[in-house]
């Protein structure tokens, strides 16, 4: 009789360890959020990005230098490019707005960098001021998430929206 008991009791112990369907539920049933995604459509969030007059140096981040360039990384909006021909006088030269952007790379005149959720390489030229995107490639970096933690699927965001930011519900 106490082996019976010892057994039944063994097996509903490790009955709460069985795999159910239940136990891939993305639902998250009855869990609220105080933030909402705020989105951008793909093909305005891949026009985001431009070249505009300079502008003062707010919240700066990483320094990329490059021959006589320097790009310093203002958080989350983008690079400030400024001549560094005379290291005497640095000449502030245009800001590459890119939203969204944390990191850059150069490598054979090809910058690189990271656009929200892509990975984007274009050439810069000084003497006309321009920018020629070579390259992007989609969903190379996972997407924002809330300050809560929790994923853009969490909110339901259309598979052609970017969330570019979350904010508070009142």
């Amino acid at each position: 009789m106490k082996k019976l008991l010892l057994c039944f009791s063994l097996l509903l112990f490790l009955q709460s360890c069985w795999y159910t369907n239940h136990d891939d539920d993305d639902d998250y049933p009855g869990m609220r959020s105080s933030y909402e995604p705020i989105t951008q459509s793909r093909n305005d969030f891949e026009k985001s990005i431009s070249i505009l007059g300079e502008r003062p140096v707010i919240n700066s981040g990483k320094i990329y230098v490059k021959d006589d360039l320097i790009y310093l990384n203002e958080l989350g909006e983008g690079f400030h490019i400024i001549d560094n021909s005379d290291p005497t006088q640095p000449n502030p030269v245009a800001f590459l707005k890119i939203p969204l952007a944390t990191d850059l790379a150069i490598r054979n005149n090809i910058l690189y960098v990271h656009h929200a959720v892509d990975l984007v390489a274009f050439s810069y030229s000084l003497n006309s001021n321009t920018l020629n995107i070579v390259h992007r490639e989609r969903n190379v970096f996972p997407e924002l998430r809330s300050p809560e933690g929790l994923e853009p699927s969490f909110y339901n965001v259309p598979e052609n929206e970017i969330v570019i930011g979350y904010q508070q519900l009142n």
